[in-house]
Parts: C-alpha cells; structure tokens; sequence
C-alpha cells in the first residue's frame, strides 16, 4: 500500500495518517493538522528503515514476505507459487518467527534431517533448503547476515553444492546495442489496432521500456513510481517502492530508497508523457493525473502479465528472440560497464548494498585484453622524464605512437642510461 494522509470527513481537525511498518503490517495513526500529519507520516517513514539495518530484529517471515513481493515481479507466477507454498507448509512453521541471525547451520541441517525423516523425497527437501538459500541469499546480499547457513547444510562430502533459481543463476541474457536500438524504435512507433484512434507520444510502452532500459530498475520498482518521484530539473527519479504482481505496493527489494539518474531522452519521453496524461485526465473525467506514472487504459497501476506481453509482442516485431522483460535491467549494467563506467556508480544505480555484488554478476563484461590500459601509464611516466631537448634530436623511426596518438621521443642511450641507474640501486 502507498503511505498516505487524509482528512476525516466530518471532522476538520482529525488527520489520518496510514503507512505500513517495517515489518510490513498496516498502521493508522491520527493528528490534529495537516501539517502534524505530515511531520508524523515522515517520522514513521524515516523509522521504518532502522530495523533492516540490523538483521537479529528481523524475523524470517517478515523478509520472505516482503522478498516474495519484490521477485514476484521477476519470475513466472508458477516460480512464485512453488516459493510460496514451500514457505508456507515447511520453512515458516519452524523458522518464521526466527530472528534471520537466529537461523544456524545447526538448526537448517536438523530441519532438513526431520524432513527427510517425515518420508518427503530427496527432490522436495532438496527444495526446501533451496528456497531457504535463496532468501536467506538475499538477506546476505543486504547485509543483514554475515553468512547464509544453508550454503552447504546438505552436502555431503565430494559432493558439489546445488545451484538454485532463487540465487540468481540463471543466465544473464542482455541485449546488444544493435537490439536494444531496434527494440526501443519499434516500441516507440508501436500503434496497437485498439488505440490508432488516440494521439499518443509513440506509444505509453516506450516511456515503461525505456525507463527500464536507462535507469536499470527492477519491472516492479518501475510499476510502483509516482509522478512526485521524479525531478525533472535535476534529471532524478526517486526508488522507494515496488508493485508486486498480486498488486501490493511495498519497500525495494533491500528496503533503502535510492536515487537514478535520467538520461536526457528518458526526461523527455517521461515528460511528453505527463503531458499526455493531463490530456487523457481531461478525457476520461479523472479529475486529476492518475498518482502512477505507469498505467492502464482505467488509470490503474499495470498489470504485470500483460507488460510481459506487450514485451514480447514487441520483441518479435523487432524480430529478437531470447529475451525477458527483467534483461533490460541487464542490458543496463552490462552496457554502462563495458563502457568503463565506474563499477560502484552502476552499483548505486541498481540499488546493490555492495559494488561487489555488481561484480558477481556483471564481472564477464568488463573491459579486458586491452594493452592501452598498460601503455596509458608509459606515456604518463616515461615519456615527460625521457624526451629529448629538441624535435631535431631524434629520427622518424624513433617515434612510436603511444595508446594516447601522441609520439613518444625516447633514444637508445636514455634507455641505457636508465637500465644502468636501475642496476646500481638494486
């Protein structure tokens, strides 16, 4: 749900204030102004954040649920459903009113040997402990444990440890520069039968597409923006909620707010569709602009299956294959760092608690094999100690060309002198 304030009715000194905790539970509060409410709501808001800095105030199932809420926005719903009902019949019944540091390797091995013992199959224990990898994988990731219990809680010895769907294994699959090009033009152009009758900025897909595709959030995060999150004069948007597949608005997936920047073609995609908005709100009687940025022909949030849709349907009039709608995040952080683009700003920019993170998945696309890296620090040391007097002293065969394009000037004799100088102080 978002936080929000509002006045009773029949009353004008009675202010209610609803948000949900840290914990995920709804409150209601009550102030005597406006301005109270507001100041109240903000307290709350700043406080809710505390516990995730600590770990042994969380318990499991206020992190799996809140967890569950962001993926579901990544996964297939049958993913989401098998997590759900290994949550519910086997994981939360012992573990959920744990605090996540209170989980001990200890107490998963003897979870799983009880498992075992109660006749479930090898397959569905294997499961059971994956699913408890993962969020406990997560909450590692956000630095609300310092190791996860379940790394190797059922390995035997000589054997290899399981690979799991939740810890992110599967395939990162960005696209090139070429499709994400061809994709975003298709996208822009797009004129679905049902709406040629409409004046639209290319199409409303372009604006949710693009803005995936040049800040790097998560489909959900993306879902959930309001138009008070983004500040057109300082090319930022603000990320402090997701809208998860059931329709629940809750915290980000590490459950700190951040802030991304805005290319300039984002800006003015997003701002041209604002514009459309005040037409569309004009046409329909809404009153106002709907809150949500992103919207369906009702003024209601999006759906997220018929993104998926929209998605897909674009990507084969673009004709590309092999893609999900959560790889443009991918394509993303792959480009920016390839590029050379410093790795804790594509970090920042993805909400990662770690830069370290970013590398454990976005590693293979670094820049490397690239010799100018090593040359760049001759031209920067060598040349200005060893470069002779004048142009005339030296001949056209004693001028390579450095990583820069600048010529380097440096004699046989400099090399000797140098190699000599060297000798002597070892």
């Amino acid at each position: 749900m978002v936080a929000k304030i509002r006045r009773r009715k029949d009353r004008d000194n009675v202010w209610f204030v609803d948000y949900q905790d840290a914990l995920g539970r709804r409150r209601r509060l009550t102030a005597h102004s406006q301005q109270q409410a507001e100041e109240l709501l903000a307290q709350k808001l700043s406080d809710r954040q505390e516990p995730l800095v600590k770990g042994e105030e969380i318990p499991l199932k206020a992190y799996a649920e809140r967890w569950l809420a962001t993926v579901a926005t990544e996964l297939k719903p049958s993913t989401v459903r098998s997590y759900r009902q290994l949550l519910d019949l086997h994981l939360l019944p012992v573990f959920g009113d744990f605090k996540l540091t209170d989980i001990t390797r200890a107490r998963v091995k003897q979870l799983l040997a009880a498992k075992r013992s109660s006749g479930l199959s090898k397959n569905t224990v294997r499961l059971i402990r994956a699913c408890l990898s993962t969020v406990l994988g997560e909450a590692l990731d956000d630095e609300l444990v310092k190791a996860n219990p379940t790394a190797s809680a059922s390995r035997r010895r000589g054997q290899k440890p399981n690979s799991t769907v939740g810890e992110r294994q599967q395939v990162i699959r960005p696209l090139s520069d070429e499709e994400l090009a061809r994709f975003l033009d298709v996208a822009k152009h797009d004129r679905p039968e049902r709406r040629r009758h409409e004046v639209l900025y290319g199409s409303e897909n372009f604006a949710l597409f693009l803005t995936l595709a040049r800040t790097g959030v998560r489909p959900g995060e993306a879902f959930g923006l309001n138009w008070e999150d983004i500040d057109f004069s300082k090319r930022e948007i603000l990320i402090e909620r997701t809208l998860s597949s059931s329709g629940h608005v809750g915290t980000t997936k590490t459950g700190r707010s951040r802030r991304v920047d805005m290319s300039l073609e984002l800006a003015s995609a997003l701002a041209a569709l604002y514009k459309h908005r005040e037409a569309q709100a004009l046409q329909r009687g809404w009153g106002e602009v709907p809150q949500c940025v992103f919207i369906n022909d009702r003024g209601q949030p999006l759906d997220e299956s018929r993104v998926r849709k929209q998605f897909a349907r674009i990507m084969r009039q673009a004709r590309i294959s092999g893609h999900r709608l959560y790889d443009l995040r991918h394509t993303f952080a792959t480009l920016l760092i390839s590029r050379g683009i410093p790795i804790t700003y594509v970090a920042a920019q993805l909400g990662h608690a770690k830069p370290t993170t970013t590398l454990q998945w976005y590693a293979h696309w670094l820049p490397r094999s690239d010799k100018t890296f090593v040359d760049a620090l001759d031209s920067q040391s060598l040349a200005p100690s060893l470069a002779p007097e004048s142009e005339s002293e030296v001949s056209e065969a004693e001028k390579p060309l450095d990583s820069l394009g600048a010529t380097r000037r440096i004699r046989t004799d400099d090399l000797l002198i140098t190699n000599q100088l060297l000798y002597q102080l070892s």
